[in-house]
């Protein structure tokens, strides 16, 4: 009697979740789906060649996809990490207070991060959230390898602190997600983010000031 009177009230609780327009589905760390590494650039124009779009798919323990989920991207344990401010164009929402970026999933569970994001970050600093479960975290990796991506990224102390890691197994330089060694591959996708910026493409020609940088805008 006492279980089944258990049952009806979970059930009447369910009901009431979903005719409130609240979900009542968990994520699950074990059925989302979510990309083997994070790499970002200032410009936000990952995916690029052979860095993987960090879509982030939330679903419950019975493995459905769970529409209007809040994933949050937690970089306050990245203190190298460097935040491009909110544009008008950005699918997210910023936080630079808290040092989060966060979207909605869609219809299908799903949803993608262009982030605007440079610095790098150990393993582990990197947090993605559903609706406040913890479902991965990740070591950052971005071509901004100084973290200064306000100014220019790319250029100046970047080709340095990348050159030192080819070789090695450091994660904040594998922008292929190969999970191997910093090789050939990595430091193509390092040249090919070459000059970006928060703000856009910086022409390191004209590099002298801020207020004299030519950016080209997308």
């Amino acid at each position: 009697m006492k279980r089944a009177r258990t049952a009806s009230l979970l059930a009447f609780a369910l009901a009431v979740a979903t005719a409130s327009g609240v979900s009542a589905a968990v994520p699950s760390p074990a059925t989302s789906s979510l990309p083997p590494c994070m790499v970002f650039c200032p410009i936000g124009d990952a995916p690029s060649p052979n860095i993987p779009a960090f879509t982030v798919v939330v679903r419950d323990f019975g493995n459905n996809p769970i529409a209007g989920s809040t994933v949050v991207l937690d970089f306050s344990a990245c203190p190298q990490a460097f935040i491009c401010p909110q544009l008008p164009l950005d699918p997210y929402t910023v936080n630079l207070t808290t040092r989060t970026l966060a979207a909605v999933t869609n219809a299908s569970g799903s949803v993608t991060f262009p982030a605007r994001v440079g610095g790098t970050g150990p393993a582990g600093c990197a947090k993605v959230f559903a609706d406040g479960v913890l479902l991965k975290t990740y070591a950052l990796a971005s071509p901004d390898q100084d973290g200064d991506g306000g100014v220019v990224s790319v250029i100046g102390n970047d080709d340095p602190i990348f050159a030192s890691k080819l070789g090695t197994a450091d994660p904040t330089a594998d922008f292929d997600c190969s999970g191997g060694l910093v090789d050939d591959q990595d430091q193509f996708l390092f040249f090919f983010h070459h000059s970006h910026s928060c703000l856009g493409f910086v022409d390191p020609v004209k590099r002298g000031s801020w207020g004299r940088l030519k950016s080209h805008y997308r």
